[in-house]
């Protein structure tokens, strides 16, 4: 696994998470998915189920203000030759530039289908990341 290549999807697939390209995020997932949100478990099976949980999620950042993301910190742990866990810190800017919000996520990505895909997502706090 090449640490740029994985530092590039994570950047891509923040950039890519922003108003309107709801269905451009969900490609970026391998089916199935895991997602851990809170105390919510979910696994997916299907591009449009993806789809449905990222627009409501889009609704409510974007009625508090939500315009964009960015990747404060990355950490990349890999796996196998296919594998790799990104652990990540994010800020969710507003439309004037301040921070609405920091959050952390962990991800197991693979390389799949000719790229990379998230296969398990757990999002936490941003002391949760994993550094070392």
């Amino acid at each position: 696994m090449n640490d740029t290549a994985l530092r590039h999807f994570l950047d891509d697939y923040c950039a890519t998470f922003r108003p309107g390209n709801i269905a451009a995020i969900a490609r970026r997932y391998h089916l199935p998915v895991t997602m851990i949100v809170g105390e919510q478990i979910s696994t997916v099976n299907s591009e449009q189920r993806i789809v449905d949980m990222l627009e409501a999620i889009m609704r409510s950042l974007v009625a508090r203000g939500f315009d964009h993301s960015h990747v404060d910190d990355c950490y990349i742990h890999p796996l196998t030759s296919n594998s790799a866990l990104i652990s990540a810190s994010f800020s969710r800017l507003k439309t004037d530039g301040t921070v609405l919000e920091q959050l952390g996520a962990t991800y197991t990505v693979v390389n799949s289908d000719g790229g990379y895909r998230i296969a398990v997502l757990v999002a936490h706090d941003v002391g949760h990341v994993i550094k070392n």
